[in-house]
């Protein structure tokens, strides 16, 4: 079952104003569901504002950095669902040193 976090909650959880969500909201680093003016946050959400925070506080980076990381970030989970695909659609057939 899915659990689903209001903003309020999400930044006392991770130690963030509501401004700075906002505009993380607005830069695009995060999209959570929205129901009317309200923000709704899942588990992935959460995963992810605190990869965010870490990238900016621990390590320094900005906000178009953080950007870029997490597009590459989300384009090598996309890759390795499709090597995936293709592996299912091989089978049997596959060389061995595809598969591993």
């Amino acid at each position: 079952m899915a659990i689903y976090y209001e903003m309020k909650i999400i930044c006392e959880k991770i130690g963030l104003t509501p401004k700075t969500l906002r505009v993380w909201i607005e830069e695009g680093l995060i999209s959570p569901r929205q129901e009317g003016r309200r923000y709704i946050f899942d588990e992935e959400d959460l995963k992810r504002l605190l990869l965010i925070r870490r990238l900016r506080d621990d390590l320094g980076v900005n906000l178009a950095g953080i950007d870029i990381i997490l597009q590459l970030l989300d384009r090598i989970q996309e890759l390795e669902k499709e090597v995936e695909r293709l592996k299912d659609a091989l089978g049997e057939g596959c060389p061995p040193r595809l598969m591993s």
